[in-house]
């Protein structure tokens, strides 16, 4: 062995040995200087946080303001730099105040840089809304933000610690307000009535109430209407209607509306007390109250009246009318210091005495009836009767109308007044055609007196329209303009007198022209017969007979009578005949009953044509 190479082969190991220790020294320097040195930094805390700016306890609907600061505290520039911050549960973005991109999906907003070069950084302040309503406690808790760059085209990403906490701070804030409390018909309370009740729940808070109950006293003495009950989930334990909400929600106000009906046994004034409760498991205990009081009435608003015709028939001009009233008390009180006042209706007259009313003061003054009663118990009824006359001079009809009023201590109930009606008298008109045995006598006159006389509900107007000398075909010529007119009913012909001599046959024609004429009109005809002629002083009427034979022949022909004057004024032709033909007075008074007697066959009871 040679002892000299030894030192050399150590030499050569320990200076191998160096240059290892070197080229490691070297890699791990490079390796430094590159990955640690050269490399961007996002991990410094003092530069690169969230931090929450508001205090730890936020009421809903709150601000909840949030700083995100990011630096790069490192020596190497970054490209296309990103951080997203995520919302936590309970918020939302107020958007209006970000710059950065929002995604709803994912709930994050991210913020992005093109570069972010050594040193560079930035503070962002984030505005978010806390949610409302919340419950209190609810704990608001934020995540870490993520961030991504590019470095030598390697992707890295990394985490900004965000360690924020919120707590909710809320209350629910129930008020009630005051019970509303009326009569269905606006005006007292009686019984039997149906009373309106209704209230009204709010929360106002930022918390929703839970565990809420509602619930009405149902007073005694009452029924509760349920389908007037609202909201309809309620239930009705013993006397009470409960309504459970559980969730009372904010800003959502519910109304509560119900109706009872006030049942009998009540005295005047005693007093319905309503109340209602509201309580919840925050604690709230709310309750409001309404004071009602029932009062009893006497109630004489279906008292009757009748007005009856005291003849049982129509009702005509100058009848009596009786008037019967029955005041009725249907109340729940006596009716004290009654009051029954009768302002005697328009054409009709009192008649005097008439009126009747057990135990009442009785006044008739000034065109008004009172009747005074001093009590009208309850379920008691008093009639009270008197009797009117219409007034004769309402022959054209119309209506008698009561006014009547009642009243108890100045309390005045509704009356039922009533009417009658008053039937028009008959209209008939007569027209009497003829020669001067019409124009120079007064029994159409008489006639009119007659049946005006004989039957009260009709009024006549008998027209004479006679001409003296005038012939029958004068009648016909003139019967459109001087009769026809007047639209008569009856229609009395008398001609002959002056047509003797001019021939049969042309009075026959011309008198049965006139008949067709008046049943054109609708008219009932009588014709005349001629009268007594002293054919000693007028010896050319001799030939009369034979004219007063056509006289019947026209009537038999066309079925109309012939009323015989001839008869009754021969029986006295002394007294009846002023000279050869014309009639005294008392002629008149024969012709105008002997027509009088023929026409009322033709009229009925009222004096109307049948």
């Amino acid at each position: 062995m040679d002892i000299k190479k030894k030192p050399r082969s150590v030499l050569n190991i320990f200076l191998f040995s160096v240059i290892i220790l070197a080229l490691i020294g070297l890699a791990v320097f490079t390796s430094y200087y590159f990955l640690v040195y050269l490399a961007p930094n996002f991990n410094d805390e003092n530069f690169n946080y969230i931090k929450k700016i508001s205090p730890d306890e936020i009421k809903p609907g709150s601000e909840i303001q949030i700083e995100l600061a990011f630096k790069n505290t490192g020596v190497r520039e970054v490209k296309d730099f990103t951080v997203e911050f995520f919302m936590p549960q309970h918020t939302e973005f107020k958007i209006n105040d970000q710059q950065g991109k929002y995604f709803k999906e994912k709930n994050s907003i991210v913020f992005e840089s093109s570069s972010l070069k050594k040193g560079e950084g930035k503070k962002i302040l984030i505005t978010l809304l806390a949610d409302k309503p919340l419950d209190n406690g609810t704990i608001i808790k934020f995540k870490d933000a993520d961030i991504n760059y590019r470095v030598s085209n390697k992707e890295v990403a990394g985490k900004i610690k965000n360690e924020a906490v919120c707590k909710i701070k809320s209350s629910p804030k129930i008020t009630l307000s005051d019970l509303l409390l009326k009569d269905s018909d606006g005006g007292d309370i009686n019984m039997g009535d149906v009373i309106i009740f209704g209230f009204n729940a709010k929360n106002a808070g930022d918390m929703n109430g839970t565990g809420v109950e509602a619930s009405a006293l149902i007073p005694p003495k009452t029924s509760v209407i349920e389908s007037s009950v609202l909201p309809d989930n309620y239930k009705i334990e013993g006397d009470k209607i409960i309504w459970r909400l559980n969730i009372f929600e904010i800003n959502k106000p519910v109304d509560f509306t119900f109706k009872l009906k006030v049942l009998s046994g009540y005295t005047d004034g005693e007093k319905i007390r309503e109340s209602v409760n509201l309580k919840s498991n925050q604690g709230d205990n709310l309750a409001s109250e309404a004071i009602g009081e029932v009062r009893l009435f006497p109630d004489l608003g279906n008292s009757k009246i009748t007005l009856t015709d005291k003849n049982g028939e129509l009702t005509w001009a100058g009848d009596r009318i009786s008037v019967k009233v029955l005041i009725i008390n249907d109340g729940e009180r006596s009716a004290q210091d009654v009051k029954f006042t009768c302002p005697i209706p328009k054409d009709t007259t009192y008649i005097k005495d008439s009126a009747k009313c057990e135990g009442a003061k009785i006044s008739a003054e000034k065109g008004v009836l009172v009747f005074g009663i001093d009590t009208v118990g309850v379920g008691e009824k008093k009639e009270a009767s008197f009797e009117l006359q219409i007034s004769p001079k309402m022959t054209g009809g119309g209506t008698v109308k009561t006014d009547f009023t009642l009243n108890s201590n100045g309390i005045e109930f509704e009356f039922p007044n009533t009417q009658l009606n008053v039937k028009a008298n008959y209209q008939v008109t007569i027209a009497c055609l003829g020669d001067s045995l019409v124009a120079f006598s007064n029994w159409p006159q008489i006639l009119d007196s007659l049946l005006e006389s004989t039957f009260i509900h009709a009024d006549y107007n008998v027209i004479a329209s006679g001409i003296r000398g005038e012939l029958a075909s004068g009648g016909f010529s003139r019967f459109d303009s001087s009769i026809a007119k007047y639209k008569p009913q009856i229609i009395v012909v008398g001609y002959g007198t002056n047509d003797i001599g001019s021939g049969t046959d042309r009075f026959s024609y011309y008198l049965n022209g006139i008949v067709g004429k008046a049943r054109n009109i609708s008219a009932t005809v009588f014709l005349e017969s001629l009268g007594f002629i002293n054919t000693a002083m007028e010896p050319e009427k001799s030939d009369w007979p034979k004219y007063q034979a056509v006289i019947y022949q026209v009537g038999a022909g066309n079925g109309v009578p012939v009323v015989d004057i001839y008869t009754p004024l021969s029986q006295n032709p002394g007294a009846y005949i002023a000279d050869w033909v014309h009639y005294t007075p008392e002629g008149s008074a024969v012709v105008a009953h002997t027509i009088f007697n023929y026409i009322v066959q033709y009229l009925d009871s009222d004096g109307k044509r049948k």
